[in-house]
């Protein structure tokens, strides 16, 4: 098994902003991501956003933001890269998406009642209509066997990064037209509670 390791060396380097600048940074833009939704929809993305960061420790959270398809992203990945995520939430305009990687297509065969939609081969999703849908024993099932795929052993006291990656780093409030084309990305800090 492996363990989360969520500090790289880079992100050891000295930086211009503390890390509690950053964190408090990062969680503004994000606040100004879930205004852009009614406000039950934010309100949605927001609570799974706790329950996943409850149920992930140490985890980090990459920001996406996908203009083209008014969607906002928050995937919940061991490392700084998307396609290492086990889950994401997805919030459109029309509700919001829990997203799990299949790891190759073996989650599928976690899923006897097929609750898992779409036809991906990466990732499948279900839809969440209330946050309590995420305490179901078949989603919760569903974790469960990501997390034994990824082989990983979480730690609760470990803090992951609220990271904004391209397209949503340099995205301001809502009258941000078009998204970035960017392919850096900027690593903060998230607090607990």
């Amino acid at each position: 098994m492996r363990s989360v390791s969520t500090r790289s060396h880079a992100a050891s380097t000295v930086r211009h902003m503390s890390d509690e600048d950053r964190a408090t940074n990062a969680e503004a833009k994000l606040a100004s991501f879930f205004a852009r939704y009614e406000p039950e929809t934010a309100r949605l993305g927001k609570a799974l956003r706790a329950k996943l960061r409850a149920r992930l420790p140490g985890l980090n959270e990459l920001v996406y933001l996908y203009e083209n398809q008014h969607a906002l992203v928050i995937a919940n990945s061991p490392t700084e890269s998307g396609p290492d995520g086990l889950c994401s939430i997805a919030l459109y305009p029309d509700g919001v998406k829990l997203f799990f990687n299949t790891q190759g297509g073996l989650l599928l065969k976690s899923d006897p009642n097929k609750r898992l939609q779409g036809r991906g081969k990466a990732v499948r999703f279900v839809m969440m209509n209330a946050a309590a849908d995420f305490d179901h024993p078949e989603i919760q099932a569903l974790m469960a066997a990501t997390l034994k795929l990824a082989k990983l052993r979480l730690d609760a006291g470990a803090k992951g990064s609220v990271i904004l990656k391209a397209g949503a780093e340099s995205k301001g409030g809502s009258d941000a037209k078009r998204p970035a084309r960017s392919k850096t990305t900027h690593r903060t800090s998230k607090s607990r509670p």
